[in-house]
């Protein structure tokens, strides 16, 4: 087992703990061989490891498999090479995007958990902490703070990503919330659902763990309708809408490009007062290598700024897709390459190759303009084209190379445009 460890690259603190973990188990069942004053154990009991180390991170189980502890995580340390940003200069960024240790698993087959802090960029946060009941006879229900139900995009697993960064179209949704949510689904799972009552969060925000007194009501349907047809081609095809409504308080949010760079913000004194809507129809395809997403999110939010009321409405937009160069099967999460980078093994051994195009973009409410935010600071409109190259070299480990050029419109032709952001996005991310 040490052996087949090494060959995987585990850390060596992680290989002296495998080592310990199976000698221990080696002499649990000698011991158990021994005769004594009762039967010898049984065979199930001999077999099951209580601690295992597995491809995708340490399992904790009792001997029947009921309750388990699962243990793993991911870093990404991306670089932003500008070769102009906002103000025309360039610069180059290192950081630790996502740092994000992760414990999850079930109790007696009854209750599944979740247990997510992050540690990147410098700071301390929990991304997420919930609870979800798996024994309800028509679904699961959710308790704590997760992902709220409304974006394709935001949905995905933040380590299965295509691009470094989420499309401008996700700038609109809500990331997680703090609240709770029903899910299930029909025919086979050809139709899922969400249901949810989240506190309210701001476009593009995480919440933290106050409940501010807003309240927000969430539902997504999406619907796979050739489930089970003949035609092979078209059973992949999702389509599906959601919508969330409720009233937002407080400070409106702030919209930044690709490269993190703010392109529009409100002028100081706004503040969110009132009823917040969104809808997002959205629709997938992933057959063979072939891999597609299309959102288009409406983020409507009644403001205020010196006694003047206002309900502004914010467009965005996103088609993106990806072909698998070296032929695997694309997927939503969880893509594993058909082989392992392992030159040495053989030549076919060059792990898996995927190219992506992606264009969105975001179109702010012209009403905002001046009263609500400055024409001189703030974009009218934003529109991002990006091409990337990922390289996959195991289920651990993936190398992200994207470029993306963002160009923007004023809410004026005599307003001297923001200059265009052209950045080179990289990604080291790694995984256990």
């Amino acid at each position: 087992m040490c052996f087949h460890c090494i060959r995987r690259g585990m850390p060596a603190y992680l290989l002296i703990v495998c080592c310990l973990c199976a000698r221990s188990i080696d002499c649990q069942k000698a011991w158990e061989h021994i005769p004594g004053d009762g039967a010898l154990v049984e065979a199930a009991d001999q077999n099951f490891p209580r601690v295992a180390f597995r491809s995708n991170g340490m399992l904790i189980s009792n001997r029947e498999g009921s309750s388990q502890v699962k243990v793993q995580g991911y870093l990404q340390a991306d670089g932003r090479l500008f070769a102009a940003n906002l103000n025309g200069l360039q610069h180059d960024q290192l950081l630790f995007r996502r740092v994000r240790p992760l414990v999850e698993g079930t109790l007696a087959d009854q209750m599944y958990f979740r247990f997510m802090p992050d540690f990147g960029e410098g700071n301390t946060v929990i991304q997420e902490v919930y609870a979800e009941s798996t024994s309800l006879p028509f679904g699961n229900l959710r308790l704590g703070k997760f992902k709220t139900p409304i974006g394709l995009e935001v949905l995905r697993p933040d380590r299965d990503l295509t691009f470094a960064e989420r499309s401008m179209a996700s700038d609109l949704l809500p990331l997680r919330d703090l609240g709770s949510q029903f899910e299930g689904s029909f025919l086979g799972d050809a139709i899922t659902y969400e249901l949810g009552y989240f506190s309210g969060t701001e476009d593009g925000a995480n919440a933290n763990f106050e409940w501010h007194g807003t309240n927000e009501g969430v539902a997504r349907v999406f619907v796979e309708p050739f489930t089970g047809a003949g035609i092979t081609s078209l059973q992949p095809l999702g389509v599906g809408v959601a919508a969330s409504a409720g009233h937002h308080f407080g400070d409106p949010p702030v919209f930044r490009t690709i490269g993190q760079e703010i392109l529009f913000h409100y002028a100081a004194g706004t503040i969110a007062d009132g009823m917040h809507k969104r809808v997002s129809p959205q629709a997938s395809y992933f057959f063979g290598p072939v891999g597609v997403l299309v959102e288009y999110v409406v983020s409507g939010a009644t403001l205020s700024a010196g006694g003047v009321h206002q309900y502004l409405s914010h467009h965005g937009w996103e088609l993106a897709g990806s072909v698998m160069l070296t032929g695997e099967n694309n997927t939503y999460s969880d893509f594993r390459p058909r082989h392992d980078f392992a030159p040495a093994e053989d030549l076919h051994h060059w792990g898996a190759w995927e190219l992506a195009v992606r264009h969105s973009g975001l179109d702010f409410d012209a009403n905002a303009f001046p009263n609500f935010a400055s024409p001189a600071s703030s974009a009218k409109r934003a529109s991002e084209s990006a091409v990337g190259m990922n390289w996959h070299m195991n289920r651990h480990t993936k190398l992200i190379v994207d470029y993306e050029y963002t160009s923007f419109h004023m809410a004026a032709g005599n307003i001297p445009r923001i200059h265009s952001e052209r950045v080179a996005m990289t990604r080291i991310q790694l995984g256990f």
